[in-house]
């Protein structure tokens, strides 16, 4: 029988987030140890994810099926602010664990960040490049060459996921190279879903990168036309590792236990996910959560969850990082390597 389990969510107002960026230098605000309602002690971990995104389902299910209360864990969830990313999300929103890229941690990092991977995400970049309906754009599914469909984008306005210099920025403009691409706008629609769909319907830009669960709401849809899944394409998205789930190093330090339970209670849930005798209940939660439709749900679970995993890989990690650095993504010094931005929490 599945459990419920109680979910504290942290609903912040700009004003509110404001605040939270000035004081975070000071008290990290992490959970510690807290006592539940019924009196049993528990500790709290706040986590921050983007809505609408699909890498929240494993979060939801390991909270409904009570994957977290099992090791001890009372989860508390805020929205990640739509203009910050990495380590500064966590600290304007005074959270103790989120997810972000290999390429926002790592320059973070070298700008002087605490903060570690300690559990494994998604092993690709799941973006999706669309264009409004309609299109002239050569799509992939038309038979055209990934090589080819970024070609055409030579001097089109692009919707991005974050702010030009950004890792996800660079390694996108590393992709557009490898293409022989050198003119584009960039327009920066933020890392939800819903305004990458706007733009594309009021034709303000010409391409959007979009994740799930917003790649198949468009399919379902048909309001779009799909170009090119980017991990089909160039090495930037192919031959590296996407994200993976961040924490200051403060917590892992701290709270090694906590990082650990969160994490074995993220794997368990993935094994839910994947489990196709589970396909309508995990469907049922990403309508709940993301505010999808069933037909929506039932293609996310179908197409992107394969990649999902809680291992680091340190050989892929490694490749990543030294090929960020050749790329100009990353500095060479202060050196970046899994050593510097991966922590394993004991307990």
């Amino acid at each position: 029988m599945r459990r419920k389990f109680r979910s504290r969510v942290a609903l912040a107002s700009a004003g509110v987030l404001a605040t939270a960026a000035l004081a975070a230098c000071g008290d990290d605000g992490g959970g510690g140890a807290q006592v539940s309602a019924d009196g049993r002690g528990a500790e709290t971990v706040r986590v921050m994810m983007f809505p609408a995104q699909s890498y929240r389902l494993p979060v939801k299910i390991a909270e409904q099926e009570g994957y977290f209360e099992d090791r001890g864990i009372e989860l508390e969830v805020t929205e990640q602010p739509a203009n910050l990313q990495g380590m500064q999300g966590l600290e304007a929103t005074k959270s103790d664990v989120g997810q972000v890229t290999v390429g926002t941690l790592a320059q973070g990092w070298q700008a002087g960040s605490k903060g570690a991977f300690f559990c494994g995400g998604i092993d690709v970049l799941q973006t999706t490049l669309m264009a409004p309906k309609g299109s002239d754009l050569p799509s992939v599914k038309e038979g055209a060459s990934w090589q080819e469909v970024l070609k055409a984008l030579e001097g089109k306005k692009i919707g991005i996921q974050t702010p030009v210099g950004s890792g996800l920025q660079l390694i996108f403009a590393a992709a557009l190279e490898e293409a022989g691409v050198k003119d584009v706008t960039y327009v920066n629609l933020g890392g939800g879903s819903s305004a990458a769909i706007a733009a594309l319907g009021n034709g303000s830009v010409d391409v959007a990168q979009v994740n799930p669960t917003g790649t198949q709401f468009i399919e379902d849809a048909g309001s779009g036309k799909e170009l090119l899944y980017m991990p089909d394409g160039p090495s930037a998205y192919k031959d590296y590792y996407g994200s993976a789930w961040v924490a200051p190093t403060t917590f892992l330090e701290e709270r090694p236990e906590a990082a650990r339970a969160f994490c074995d209670a993220i794997g368990e849930a993935l094994a839910f996910i994947k489990d196709p005798a589970n396909a309508e209940a995990s469907q049922n939660m990403l309508v709940k959560d993301a505010g999808v439709t069933p037909p929506v749900a039932k293609l996310t679970i179908e197409q992107a969850y394969g990649d999902y995993t809680t291992k680091l890989d340190k050989g892929r990690l490694e490749k990543t990082l030294d090929a960020y650095v050749e790329l100009g993504i990353l500095k060479a010094q202060p050196d970046p390597t899994y050593e510097s931005l991966v922590v394993e929490p004991k307990g």
